[in-house]
């Protein structure tokens, strides 16, 4: 096939939505994350990653070494940003194919979404691993998108959302969201029992095959890397706890977030646009369900009560799987798949009406809110951004002051160990982060100081003074506490 031809089939194959969305995320995100991205703001753990290979087996990440290496092994911020970006674009064409969207406007606000959702500004703080968990995102949606697409999708499904796992294991959740969304949407509004039913067996089959190729490949690697996992995060660690309370907690933890997590409800004009977006999807869902009779079917009704009770376990999955993990903001970027689907419902139902007036406001409400959700989450990114770098410029400062009394300590020579104990805190200096109420849920991104262990210091001082620090040993340090 000539080249000419071939792209001019792919032109062909790409829609209006496909490219509506790819560029709205490219823009937004660009308009969230530039700061970053033409910035060296690194947080406590870039200082150690400004070249690293990636190689994370030892926490179950075994692609994403080949997954960050497209970008080089180097931090470079513009080159990881926008790769980053296109990757996100590329997820928002998917998803809005798997939705089925009837408007642009609605792939737009999608797109938009993706891209500037608060979380994303813990990803881009480890800006040097970035692209690869973005990539690992784009393989989970493209997962879900191949089981709708035929009957033996499930397979690349399957094989693609356990590559994706093995990049970074948090994007399962989001593939489980989008999955129940599916199985739901089949349910709600088709009368055929039998393909509602096959369409949910390959969900599941997706969803089994991916764990295989996952664990199948982990255990390989780790064989003939001739190691084993780190026990990070809890990760191949015995759990003692009961199933009764891994779920109450699964449960509580949800709830807590979505209510509390100061991302989708912060107070002021962003609480009220969420109010507005979420109250216009119930809409649009409750006048769809009374079109098309779901109220009436007992198999809507039991899939409605089962995605009630599983939904909370799809978002919290890894709490399921590692009850001892540190629940941080990178593993909850799923969350952004509640506006998200609230565009979608509006966007799919909302003028199905038959008052000719809500018809027409619906929409308008959908759009006007999420614009607003859109526009005052790109404001959280850019004053996490603000925080990190003034993060760093402490830091900085710090630094150079306390290697300056190292330097004028008597005797003291380049290649004299050293032991660094303590870290600095309020109670050494007044805290100064303004952003506490708007980052204190982004990892990453909140704090005054990007050091905190030996290491750190050590990292900071090579990388960005030029200066090579020696480090006591950790058993001596281990003495020098117990002295």
């Amino acid at each position: 096939m000539k080249v000419e031809v071939f792209l001019m089939k792919i032109k062909r194959n790409i829609s209006r939505q496909d490219w509506a969305a790819f560029l709205a995320a490219l823009a937004a995100g660009l308009c969230a994350h530039l700061r970053i991205f033409v910035s060296d703001i690194p947080n406590h753990d870039g200082l150690s990653g400004i070249y690293f290979d990636q190689n994370m087996i030892t926490s179950g990440r075994w692609f994403l070494t080949v997954a960050c290496h497209i970008s080089t092994d180097y931090t470079l911020p513009w080159v990881i940003g926008l790769l980053s970006l296109i990757y996100l674009g590329l997820t928002a064409a998917a998803l809005c194919r798997f939705l089925e969207l009837k408007h642009t406007y609605s792939a737009v606000m999608i797109g938009a979404l993706l891209a500037v959702y608060p979380s994303l500004s813990s990803d881009f703080a480890y800006i040097f691993t970035a692209d690869g968990y973005m990539l690992a995102l784009f393989l989970a949606v493209l997962a879900v998108c191949l089981v709708e697409r035929s009957s033996k999708g499930f397979l690349w499904g399957g094989i693609l959302l356990g590559f994706s796992m093995g990049i970074y294991q948090a994007y399962l959740s989001f593939a489980m969201v989008l999955a129940v969304y599916g199985v739901c949407r089949a349910w709600f509004f088709k009368r055929n029992v039998r393909e509602n039913w096959l369409l949910t067996l390959r969900y599941v089959g997706m969803g089994t095959l991916g764990a295989a190729v996952y664990y199948g490949m982990l255990q390989l690697l780790l064989k003939l890397q001739n190691t084993e996992l780190s026990g990070y995060q809890g990760i191949g660690s015995e759990n003692s706890q009961s199933i009764v309370s891994i779920l109450v907690n699964v449960y509580q933890d949800f709830v807590t977030h979505t209510l509390r997590g100061n991302i989708m409800m912060q107070k002021g004009i962003l609480l009220a646009a969420a109010v507005v977006l979420f109250a216009a999807a119930a809409l649009a869902l409750g006048a769809a369900f009374a079109r098309a009779g779901s109220f009436r079917n007992v198999w809507s009704l039991l899939c409605l009560l089962a995605a009630v009770v599983i939904l909370p376990v799809c978002f919290n999955v890894m709490l399921v799987i590692s009850p001892e993990v540190t629940y941080h903001s990178l593993m909850r970027y799923q969350w952004v798949l509640m506006p998200v689907c609230a565009v979608a419902l509006i966007d799919r139902h909302g003028e199905e009406f038959q008052s000719e007036r809500l018809a027409c406001v619906l929409p308008w409400a959908g759009l006007i809110s999420a614009s607003v959700v859109i526009f005052s989450y790109i404001l959280i990114c850019n004053v996490a951004y603000f925080n990190l770098e003034k993060k760093f410029s402490k830091t900085y400062s710090y630094c150079l002051r306390l290697l300056d009394r190292i330097e004028q300590m008597e005797g003291y020579t380049y290649d004299m160990p050293i032991a660094m104990i303590g870290v600095v805190s309020d109670e050494t200096f007044p805290s100064t982060d303004l952003t506490v109420g708007v980052t204190d849920s982004l990892l990453g991104t909140s704090g005054d100081y990007l050091v905190y262990t030996a290491r750190n210091y050590q990292d900071f001082w090579e990388y960005y003074f030029g200066v090579t620090v020696q480090l006591v040993d950790s058993d001596q340090i281990t003495e020098i506490y117990e002295s």
